[in-house]
């Protein structure tokens, strides 16, 4: 591990505790109804992979000071962005990617609030998948275009494509 893939995914860590309490303070961060403002940050692990620790982490911490659940939702929360996360690195940083927090998190979250504080399943998952889609689909698309557009002042080389396949089959 280098010290600057430490550097980054401690300020991602760091932003995303940061955004989380700032979003915690208008009663956002917790609960069915979730904006968690820090969630904008998750495009970041579509083409860092200092963003999926730094996130995970960033996660944990977060959930630790503000969730009404508590060490559950440090386990489980973090997990569920582990999971996210490294479903978006794994699509790369097009606009589809921004559906994986919002599909895990809204089953995720949504089964935990139904298991730990008895509150409906269904509008639950409801409620925080509309949550997390807003945040993601504002905050998150602009964080993803800023990445591919100004990628560099981040600090970020683009993602080397894979080779593209040949046919095996001449064109002549």
């Amino acid at each position: 591990m280098t010290t600057r893939l430490l550097a980054r995914g401690s300020s991602y860590a760091a932003a995303y505790v940061v955004l989380t309490l700032l979003a915690g303070a208008f009663g956002l961060a917790s609960g069915q109804v979730q904006f968690r403002i820090s969630e904008a940050l998750l495009p970041f692990a579509c083409v860092d992979p200092a963003a999926v620790v730094g996130l995970t982490l960033g996660t944990a911490i977060a959930n630790g000071l503000t969730s009404p659940i508590g060490l559950a939702d440090v386990v489980i929360g973090s997990l569920l962005t582990l999971i996210a996360a490294l479903a978006m690195w794994r699509i790369g940083p097009r606009v589809v990617a921004l559906a994986a927090p919002v599909v895990v998190n809204g089953l995720g979250v949504g089964a935990e609030l139904a298991l730990v504080l008895h509150l409906p399943f269904w509008p639950s998952v409801g409620l925080v998948a509309l949550g997390e889609a807003v945040v993601l689909f504002t905050g998150g698309l602009l964080v993803l275009n800023l990445i591919g557009s100004h990628g560099a002042v981040f600090g970020l080389a683009e993602r080397p494509r894979p080779p593209e396949r040949t046919s095996s089959r001449l064109k002549r």
